[in-house]
């Protein structure tokens, strides 16, 4: 049992760092930077999809920069949201086949972080 709890608490970790890595996507611009020469001039636009359109919007130069850190980061937190969602379901797949837990448990874990709840308190609810 030790063993187990020991793996629940590495699962409550990921559920944590998953919903952290969420957050942070969510407030990040996405899409790409397009450049435009126009008339001798260059104009430089932040584009992103929504559904099948591409929406276009005006950076200055003053902010382009900024936006393309922004930009970066956000695909970087993207990369690492895969890996941790990899492992999310090892550890959640191993616990389900021991019966530690339900799939349905894995899923209030990650409901309970993503409205700020103490998974932890959760996890200990959900393991008794």
């Amino acid at each position: 049992m030790n063993k187990n709890l020991r793996e629940v608490e590495a699962l409550v970790e990921l559920v944590n760092e998953y919903v952290q890595i969420e957050k942070t996507i969510a407030v990040l611009p996405c899409g790409y930077i397009s450049v435009k020469h126009i008339s001798g001039h260059t104009y430089n636009y932040r584009q992103w999809r929504e559904g099948n359109k591409i929406i276009s919007s005006y950076v200055p130069e003053a902010l382009l920069n900024g936006v393309k850190r922004k930009i970066s980061v956000r695909k970087e937190n993207e990369a690492l949201l895969k890996v941790v969602k990899k492992d999310l379901k090892k550890a959640s797949a191993k616990l389900v086949k021991v019966g530690v837990l339900g799939e349905d448990d894995v899923k209030v874990l990650l409901e309970c972080a993503r409205n700020g709840g103490d998974v932890t308190e959760k996890a200990k609810e959900l393991v008794k």
